[in-house]
């Protein structure tokens, strides 16, 4: 392939996928193959018509003895030659451990450091369309689902793949054009590992006895479905929307009988929305994951699962929650604060609890109003009263009810979550319980007619302060 026909192609595929801005920062991953090496050569040849920055990055991973520092020597020459930041990192990976993994992983982390110490836009990788046919078999094999058999995408977030519509037959004749060598990973020949099994043996097996043009075949298909996978994430994001009953920065809480209105595909897609909110991104989410959150929302009571890189999904009746908090721990169920006296104001874990004496009750008042405040008939309340979270044995008489009842019981009428049930404030005298806050009052302290002296109780959630904000309030 001529030089202006590969720079064409190249920059029509990453055109038409939105892959570069004219002036980004890109960090360019290279090994010195011949993919990374075209791709590296493109791009500096387009690098005056868009303005980029490049900066090329190479880890030694020490695998290959004088090969590795050969490796590393062609990566210094090329880019010297040619003005081109480099950065080179080199690691010794145990050849006995799962060295795919671990020099992916090692890779990527270099890579992020990069990025983020020298404000980079992009990282951008050399994968091209044989690389794509393997990626698609090989997560099609390991049931990686919805989302994972689509292949590997133009662009991810902050990484972009430019060679996927190139042949590594095309690659090869650009390099040769422009009379540049590149170096060849013998090890790609080795077919202990399963990626290396499907390159080197199943594709080449297809090609012989099925289908020629079977890697051109899998590429078409994976951007079939890479298209498949925009539509749906889209008609997903809509159900989510409507399934949101409340979200903050490290909790997500969807609506149930919403999402069971929708197809499991799209399910599917709603989870992983969920998922990628609380985790910054969907990573390590495969269907596996969606079939254990499926099993979670057809279970009874509330119940919780772990997801990987530390997320939970609860459930707590007709609600499904994400977040990377243990609600099924509670950290303060031994706290109790005794209260001898009427107190203006004080606090009690994150909560800021007003008392007033009043001598009636406002004329506006509706009990149901406001389920964070109450009011007793003062002179049936025998101080000190102790705020607490429920114990073992508790009983209480609620309001409404003729009878005593046990306050798990009742918590468990009233639907209130398992993991918030420990969470709950109880107001009570040595014995009895005069209020189960946010819930109902003890029927013994209710005002009546008769009633002289009333005490109105309010709790209040307390805004947390950032760590910084408190500096600057000690200041």
């Amino acid at each position: 392939m001529k030089n202006e026909n590969f720079i064409d192609k190249f920059d029509h595929y990453s055109d038409r996928n939105k892959l570069f801005k004219k002036g980004e920062k890109l960090l360019v991953g290279f090994s010195g193959g011949a993919d990374s090496t075209a791709l590296l050569l493109a791009l500096w040849h387009l690098k005056s018509r868009y303005g980029y920055s490049i900066l090329a990055a190479h880890v030694n991973y020490n695998l290959r003895g004088d090969d590795s520092l050969s490796d590393e020597k062609f990566v210094r020459k090329f880019c010297f030659e040619r003005n081109i930041s480099l950065v080179v990192k080199n690691i010794s990976i145990n050849p006995n451990s799962n060295v795919e993994n671990h020099a992916r992983e090692t890779r990527f982390e270099f890579f992020n450091s990069l990025r983020k110490q020298y404000k980079i836009y992009k990282i951008v990788l050399g994968h091209n369309k044989k690389d794509q046919a393997e990626t698609l078999l090989f997560r099609l094999f390991r049931g990686s689902g919805y989302t994972g058999i689509k292949g590997i995408s133009p662009i991810t977030d902050d990484v972009v793949h430019p060679l996927l519509s190139f042949s590594r037959e095309e690659i090869v004749d650009y390099l040769q054009s422009e009379n540049i060598q590149w170096r060849e990973d013998l090890s790609n020949k080795n077919n202990k590992h399963s990626r290396n099994k499907i390159r080197n043996q199943m594709i080449p097996w297809i090609e012989e006895n099925l289908n020629p043009n079977v890697v051109t075949k899998l590429f078409e298909t994976a951007e079939i479905l890479s298209e498949t996978d925009e539509i749906l994430r889209s008609l997903a994001t809509r159900r989510f929307l409507k399934a949101q009953i409340k979200n903050t920065n490290d909790k997500y809480i969807l609506n149930i009988k919403v999402i069971n209105k929708t197809k499991p595909v799209l399910r599917y897609y709603v989870y992983l929305e969920a998922y990628s909110k609380i985790n910054g991104n969907s990573k390590d989410f495969y269907h596996n994951n969606f079939e254990e959150i499926e099993n979670l929302v057809v279970s009874d009571g509330s119940k919780h699962i772990y997801l990987p890189n530390g997320v939970f999904v609860f459930k707590e009746y007709e609600k499904l929650i994400f977040t990377k908090i243990d609600l099924s721990i509670s950290e303060n169920v031994n706290n109790e604060k005794v209260i001898t006296s009427i107190r203006n104001r004080f606090t009690f874990e994150d909560y800021r609890i007003i008392m007033k004496r009043l001598k009636k009750l406002p004329k506006k008042r509706n009990l149901f109003e406001d389920d964070n405040v109450a009011y007793f008939d003062f002179d049936k309340i025998h101080f000190p009263i102790t705020v607490r979270h429920r114990k073992p044995g508790d009983r209480f008489h609620p309001l409404g009810l003729d009878h005593n009842k046990k306050l798990k019981d009742f918590l468990i009428d009233e639907k209130v979550p398992k993991f918030e049930r420990d969470k709950v404030l109880i107001f009570c005298e040595e014995k009895k319980i005069i209020w189960l806050a946010g819930h109902r009052i003890d029927n013994r302290f209710i005002t009546s007619e008769d009633t002289q002296n009333i005490l109105k109780i309010r709790i209040e959630a307390r805004a947390k302060k950032s760590k910084r904000a408190a500096e600057r309030i000690s200041k």
